[in-house]
This record gives C-alpha cells, structure tokens and sequence, in this order.
C-alpha cells in the first residue's frame, strides 16, 4: 500500500507486489535480449522459420521465461488483490474462500462498480492465466492421451500487457490506489524500452 504524501510517495503496508512485478519484467528483458541475439544471428526473413527445437538449442531459457512470465504475473496480481481488497474493505472480506478470478470480478465489479462488458476480455484473460498458473504450480502426471497441457502459454509481452491492463482499469476508477499508477507508469516505460529496441533491430 502507497501513499502519495503532498507529492512525497511512502509505504503504509508492507507487500511483495513490486518484487513479483520486477521479476515479469526481468522475464520481458531477458527474452528481448535473446530475440536480439537470434535476430542479428539468422536476420529477419529466417528467424520466423526457426523451430522451437532451433530456438532452444540456440537460447536454452528462452521458452522457459514464458513460464515464470505466467506464474509470476499470476503471483502479482494476487498479491494486488489481496493489498486492494484489504485496504478497501477488511481482513476478513480478503480471507473470504475466491478464486483469483472471483476476487478480480468482486474488486472491479462490487468496489470500483465497473460494468462487466467493460472488463470481459480482461476477466477472461486472467482466467485463463489462472489455469495456466495452477497448471505450473499444482502439476499432476497422466496418460499421455489424458495429459493436460496449460490453458494458454502467455508470453512475457502479454503477461506484462496484463498487468498493464489490470493496473491501469484499477486507476482510472480509483485515483486514490497511487500503487496501480506507480506500477502502470513502470510497466508502460518497459513497454515502450522493448518497443524501441526492437524497432532499432530493423533501422540497421
């Protein structure tokens, strides 16, 4: 929990948002120096034909930043959550048996009252990166005819633009919660570094 003191921003609450934020967009940089690496080694027109087997070969993490993309994304918005619910009603309304969907449904829809043809793409999003998430964290072996693969495998990009989404629905209805805008304006800078990076790529 922020607060933003006459222009002075200081923590009343003690979370672990911005860690588990930092750690998405440390996937983002990582898989952008990689696409760099790859791109300035097989140049534009072959780097689409790569298989996933040539890509790996050549950049062993890069599919693997997808994962902790997904499950830190999943991380971070629960402990937003959890911080924004807390804050907003009570300890007990935040210790209520949810789903992360069902609490991401309850803030936008009960607190900030946001209708829902507003937030659908967005709630369904999460929810797929929550089947995502609980398919990383709660694997289970089976057959390989009945094996269940993830949900979605959201890239890093997209994991970020979740985030970004989330934070900045959550400001636009509630200019009071300066923890969404200070990680919005982070998440959008990151957004906006890769972007110019990768269109540097093309100008040489």
């Amino acid at each position: 929990m922020l607060i933003d003191d006459g222009g002075i921003i200081r923590q009343e609450r003690a979370s672990a948002i911005g860690e588990l934020v930092r750690i998405v967009i440390l996937q983002n940089f990582d898989k952008l120096n990689d696409f760099k690496f790859l791109y300035k080694k097989f140049g534009a027109n072959q780097l689409n034909k790569l298989t996933r087997e040539q890509i790996e070969a050549e950049c062993p993490n890069y599919f693997g930043r997808w994962i902790v993309a997904q499950t830190f994304t999943a991380m971070s918005l629960e402990a937003f959550y959890y911080d924004y619910i807390q804050n907003k009603k009570s300890k007990n309304q935040v210790n209520k048996r949810r789903t992360p969907p069902e609490r991401f449904k309850f803030i936008y829809y009960e607190l900030l009252k946001v209708s829902s043809e507003k937030i659908d793409k967005l709630l369904n999003k999460i929810t797929q990166l929550d089947k995502t998430r609980t398919h990383w964290a709660h694997n289970k072996s089976a057959d390989f005819i009945n094996y269940k693969k993830a949900a979605d495998f959201f890239s890093p990009d997209e994991c970020l633009g979740i985030l970004t989404e989330v934070f900045e629905f959550v400001f636009e209805y509630d200019r009071d919660y300066v923890l969404a805008r200070e990680i919005n304006l982070k998440l959008k800078q990151v957004q906006l570094n890769v972007a110019n990076e990768i269109n540097a790529l093309a100008l040489k």
